[in-house]
């Protein structure tokens, strides 16, 4: 195993700062530690469907945690990274607290303290070790540089924010009980985005500790791909289900490639605007930042994209029911056919949605149907319509689509099935589904143009301004279209339409199409904003 030494200066000719071994490239344990946050994530995203207002807070709050606290390692290593026996067994302990938050993610559930705070007290516990780890880590390379004053006050100052940061989270494990506030996890908060500006503020003030020359970029940039993959994963699980529902209509093949290319797109407009080395060390500090809103709208947004596959495929099916249903009630006006044909239909439903007949209860609405002898009749209709409800709810379930799990039933109906509030109570879940969708698209592009501002280089042209412009232009109109939720009319037919996903990726397309047509035909720096920087150096190469 190799040591990293101090070695004369690149920054004061003098030698009188050490400087570190500069690396381009991630190591490998780096990447191991990546993947650690990325099966965090994975897991805590399928025991946590996203399906209300607390569920998307309890996500968000659990993604901070993580990605801050993976962060706080990336920005130790991309700068005093080494191959040696302490920093393998701090590793070690990095994973193991990425392993513990994975255990205690299956409880995390902020909205209820008072019934979590055991998981609160055990996740304030993970959060002051990993901190414990941290001041080793810098005391160990204080150790290496002792003497040296300009590096030694910059690591003072993190392993002072660390210190307290730890003494923080101790502190809070205490406060958590079945008694305390529920607005105390906050505090997490606060201690994680401190720790982050002292550590950037104090770099950018010395900059024998600073990011230049180091591989902040390139860690951020792999975090990105990593979730990129994620939401592939995500995304042939929901294939799945249509490889089970045996439903490849040319709908949802249209919904799979629409899908497809709204993670090439984002790939390509996040990579192909990317340099190597940032302008300057404030801008990278807050480019590197602004990949915490980025990150989170990425996985919403691939998450809301495998979920509306699912979505269109159910509501597929669902029309097939519908279509049947109102086939065979205009058949015949015998009620014992319309039971017979209505048993052969459920039958075949259930079956299907590989569901329990007994456990939906058609046997009970046939033989009430039945026995009403007049298909005209308020029983005979309620009846039908019970079986067709049941039909929609078996098939929903089929293609997990549920009703948050803290729906509370009415006290009067007890736990007795009631196929319309099922209905209805799953149909409420896409509502919040098709909000943060929209939101989470939008504001992914408006993020892709602040990121991209802060790392440009040169002077600013006309092909650089298009590129930022459209993308906020086309980001904003995205969003927008979430405030279809203040009109429940235009919010259903919408979202019944097969029109969400590939909403979304005709205006990520229209943002590629644009850089590279501004690309081709106005002039750009080498720093231009967009995939239309890497056409235009394509095009001087060629000339």
């Amino acid at each position: 195993m190799e040591k990293s030494h101090p070695q004369k200066s690149i920054y004061e000719q003098d030698g009188s700062t050490p400087a570190f071994r500069e690396r381009e490239e991630a190591s490998s344990i780096e990447l191991f530690y990546d993947l650690f946050f990325v099966a965090n994530l994975t897991s805590f995203t399928t025991v946590h469907a996203i399906d209300d207002k607390e569920t998307i807070s309890s996500y968000i709050g659990f993604f901070a945690i993580l990605w801050f606290t993976w962060l706080q390692v990336v920005m130790l290593d991309v700068r005093f990274g080494v191959d040696s026996l302490f920093e393998r067994v701090a590793k070690l302990i990095h994973f193991a607290v990425m392993i513990t938050f994975a255990i205690i993610g299956t409880k995390f559930d902020p909205s209820s303290p008072h019934e979590t705070y055991p998981t609160m007290r055990q996740l304030s516990l993970c959060l002051f070790v990993s901190r414990l780890v941290l001041i080793c880590q810098y005391g160990s390379v204080m150790l290496w540089v002792k003497g040296h004053k300009k590096i030694i006050t910059p690591l003072s100052i993190h392993i002072i924010a660390f210190a307290i940061g730890a003494i923080l989270c101790f502190g809070f494990f205490f406060m958590f009980n079945a008694r305390s506030s529920g607005q105390i996890y906050i505090a997490w908060y606060i201690v994680l985005i401190m720790e982050a500006l002292v550590v950037f503020i104090s770099s950018s003030q010395w900059r024998s500790v600073s990011f230049q020359h180091t591989n902040l970029s390139e860690r951020c940039g792999l975090l990105t791909l990593i979730i990129l993959g994620e939401g592939i994963i995500v995304l042939t699980k929901s294939i799945n289900y249509v490889v089970k529902g045996a439903n490849f209509s040319p709908g949802i093949v249209a919904q799979i490639i629409s899908a497809v290319l709204i993670i090439y797109f984002v790939y390509m407009l996040y990579f192909d605007s990317r340099t190597p080395h940032p302008p300057s060390p404030t801008r990278h500090h807050f480019w590197a930042l602004a990949h915490f809103p980025f990150h989170i709208a990425l996985v919403l947004l691939m998450e809301g994209t495998s979920r509306f596959i699912t979505w269109r495929n159910a509501m597929e099916i669902v029309n097939h029911i519908y279509t049947a249903y109102d086939s065979i009630w205009e058949s015949t006006n015998s009620t014992t056919s319309l039971a017979d044909q209505f048993g052969n239909l459920s039958g075949h439903v259930l079956q299907s949605a590989q569901a329990d007949p007994v456990k939906y209860n058609v046997t009970g609405y046939l033989n009430t149907l039945r026995k009403s002898g007049d298909a005209s009749s308020d029983v005979a209709i309620d009846s039908a319509f019970e079986i067709l409800l049941t039909l929609v709810n078996a098939t929903l379930k089929f293609f997990k689509i549920e009703a948050a799990k803290k729906t509370t039933r009415d006290p009067a109906v007890g736990d007795a099935k009631d196929p319309y509030t099922d209905l209805g109570n799953a149909l409420v879940v896409y509502d919040l589904v098709f909000l943060y969708f929209f939101l989470a698209a939008g504001f992914t592009l408006i993020v892709l143009a602040v990121l991209n501002i802060l790392n440009h280089k040169g002077k600013w042209v006309k092909g650089d301004g298009i590129g930022v412009a459209v993308r906020v232009f086309v980001g904003t109109g995205i969003a927008l279209v979430s405030l279809m939720k203040t009109d429940i009319s235009s919010e259903e037919v919408f979202l019944y339409s097969p029109w969400m996903l590939p909403t979304v990726m005709l205006g990520l397309g229209i943002v590629v199409l644009v850089d590279g047509v501004a690309g081709w035909v106005l002039p750009a720096t080498t720093g231009a904003v967009g995939a239309g920087a890497n056409a235009t150096m394509g095009r001087e190469e060629k000339v």
